[in-house]
């Protein structure tokens, strides 16, 4: 079932945040299937501990050297965790650049996920890490998407003509 209503203002946008959004979540999902790369943080203040760090209590490179099974049990699970985040993102990109820019009803209720997940995967970091600069991606971002959900409302939710 597509809307017939035209997107008016910024409403029309709100495919384009969802579509950078899953973008960017490709990018940082991809990250995981080269586990080296976790002694990298991207959301951490300078100095502050990566969540491999904050677990371990060692970077990546030492946890490899002291612990090689470990290791290896870890960088099998980031692999996963990255083959599922890089297969959510394409479906994510897919979702906004059909359905939700149609107007599709069922786009809309499934790019939920988008905030939700934001919400939940930075809480966890969070609680690992107890960097403050995860807590203020983590409202950005969420603000963010769900203005994305907000901006196009009449689009999948028109008014009813008077009668």
């Amino acid at each position: 079932m597509t809307a017939v209503t035209s997107i008016k203002g910024y409403g029309r946008y709100g495919w384009a945040i969802f579509f950078v959004f899953w973008a960017l979540h490709l990018v940082l999902s991809a990250r995981d299937l080269l586990p080296s790369l976790q002694d990298v943080c991207l959301a951490c203040a300078s100095g502050a501990q990566t969540p491999i760090q904050a677990v371990t209590g060692m970077t990546w490179s030492q946890l490899l050297s002291s612990n090689p099974k470990f290791a290896s049990f870890l960088a099998s699970t980031l692999v996963d965790d990255g083959i599922s985040g890089v297969g959510l993102a394409v479906f994510g990109m897919v979702v906004s650049l059909t359905g939700y820019r149609r107007g599709e009803k069922w786009a809309r209720y499934v790019s939920w996920s988008m905030p939700i997940g934001i919400l939940a995967a930075q809480l966890n970091v969070y609680a690992l890490t107890r960097s403050v600069m995860v807590i203020y991606l983590a409202a950005v971002f969420t603000i963010v998407s769900v203005l994305a959900l907000l901006l196009p409302y009449r689009q999948f939710f028109p008014r009813k003509p008077p009668r």
